[in-house]
């Protein structure tokens, strides 16, 4: 039988995260709907993993869908949320339209080339109500320098021990986390994932290849405005041009 190694870094990434407050997360997320006056908003999460955001956001949005382009990761979602799609954000299969899309956990770094960042962005276009909001978070270039060392770890969960390696080359800007996972009957799997950390920049560049643009851009978690020199970055997107 054919070992996918997927199947357990998804709930590796879910015990790493175990420290993250996913309810100041989600009272982030509501915060960014009241500011935009989205009053009973449609919703639609990409890269929504294993619904760890959802889990909160559900109970207020039971109508809202999650989409994936992992299978194994959408199959440990424990909401009771029966809207679950998986998708590419790159390739979007929906056909009507929502006011209130977004992405967490800088997802959007693990699109590797700047075309599939626009290709997302074209996606998004397509879905995006007139009056709606697309917003997403980003890993900047100093988030990377912090936390390379940082995320080098080791640790057992559900009868796994992980290793994982995590690395920054400057110079191509791709950030590389490596698992080594060592399952209960012995079995070793390992799976590499890499992000883009793109320059601050480029977002707004990417944006305006659309009929999108950038309404605000905070420091994740605020609502000050950000800059090239933070760690993360939150973007907010509309249709239509800034006036």
């Amino acid at each position: 039988m054919q070992v996918k190694p997927y199947n357990y870094v998804s709930v590796i990434y879910s015990h790493l995260m175990r420290d993250i407050s996913f309810k100041e997360w989600t009272k982030y997320i509501c915060e960014l709907i009241d500011s935009n006056n989205l009053d009973n908003p449609k919703i639609l999460e990409l890269a929504s993993g294993t619904g760890l955001v959802s889990e909160y956001l559900h109970p207020i949005f039971p109508e809202m869908v999650l989409s994936d382009i992992s299978l194994s990761m959408l199959k440990q979602i424990e909401c009771q949320n029966k809207n679950v799609v998986c998708c590419d954000m790159r390739d979007l299969p929906f056909k009507e339209k929502y006011n209130f899309i977004f992405s967490t956990f800088d997802s959007v770094n693990y699109l590797l080339r700047k075309k599939d960042i626009i290709k997302m962005f074209k996606e998004v276009e397509q879905i995006l109500s007139d009056d709606g909001i697309f917003t997403f978070d980003v890993s900047l270039y100093k988030n990377s320098l912090r936390h390379s060392k940082v995320l080098n770890r080791k640790g057992t969960t559900k009868g796994m021990k992980y290793f994982q390696y995590s690395s920054f080359n400057k110079k191509n800007r791709i950030h590389t986390n490596k698992f080594k996972i060592i399952l209960e009957n012995g079995i070793i799997v390992t799976e590499i994932h890499k992000q883009k950390i793109y320059p601050f920049e480029f977002f707004f560049d990417a944006v305006s290849k659309t009929s999108l643009y950038v309404s605000n851009c905070y420091r994740a978690f605020t609502f000050k405005d950000a800059n090239p020199d933070v760690d993360r970055a939150q973007f907010v997107i509309k249709k239509g041009k800034k006036c």
